[in-house]
């Protein structure tokens, strides 16, 4: 075997090695498509569709940062019911009070404005993509959109979320996902989240008008919240 075979093949077999891409998965009926996705993964679901995504790492589950997996050990006792009030507190000591509804929910300190709802994590690169994105809607529409983002990965130190904030000039609420179990339990149970991040609930008069599993553009972002501003 000459030189440029045996470079050749040491080179792809170090690609696959390294290799910590996801994979998405697509399910309709009896079609299986299966396509790779390099650097910035987009996945995209609405409410209602037949289609179940799924990200895998071909690694490691626990070295992929993007999908905090299935919350378990479900004590019957914390079950959400329709009209049960959360009282939650931000990172910065604000008190947001969150209710369920049978589509949704209502967050009572935001009334009549259309709500983003996003699971992320403090370690997920695309949670770190998005954040771009979800500071120009709320910017775009100051007064009648609000941001809320649920810390869904292991909880930050007081030093590092005031960081982290600052880092990233962050000025809508964050809550810690230890703080709000039975919330993400409930959007795990309700909406079908299996753990992928960023996961994102777009949301108007108590109902979830669109889903998003994994990292959206702004493009996409800004034409579902004007659909449901232009909604009657």
């Amino acid at each position: 075997m000459n030189r440029k075979k045996i470079i050749s093949i040491a080179t792809i077999l170090t690609l696959a090695m390294t290799n910590t891409g996801c994979v998405q998965k697509y399910f309709y009926g009896d079609k299986n498509k299966e396509k790779r996705v390099e650097d910035k993964k987009i996945i995209q679901t609405l409410p209602n569709e037949t289609s179940n995504v799924e990200c895998i790492d071909e690694i490691k589950p626990e070295k992929n940062n993007c999908n905090r997996g299935i919350i378990s050990g479900k004590n019957p006792n914390t079950t959400i019911t329709q009209g049960e009030t959360h009282t939650l507190k931000s990172i910065r000591g604000k008190t947001i009070h969150i209710i369920k509804t049978p589509k949704g929910y209502n967050f009572p300190e935001y009334k009549g404005k259309v709500i983003l709802l996003e699971m992320f994590g403090k370690d997920c690169p695309h949670c770190l993509n998005q954040i771009h994105s979800i500071k120009k809607i709320r910017n775009r529409y100051k007064g009648k959109l609000e941001v809320i983002a649920i810390q869904s990965q292991d909880r930050m130190s007081k030093f590092t979320a005031r960081n982290y904030i600052n880092k990233y000039g962050i000025k809508y609420p964050i809550i810690e996902g230890e703080d709000a179990v039975n919330l993400q339990r409930d959007v795990q149970e309700t909406f079908k989240w299996i753990g992928i991040l960023p996961y994102t609930l777009i949301i108007k008069n108590g109902i979830v008008g669109y889903i998003h599993a994994g990292e959206v553009p702004y493009e996409k972002l800004q034409k579902d919240i004007k659909e449901l501003f232009q909604a009657k």
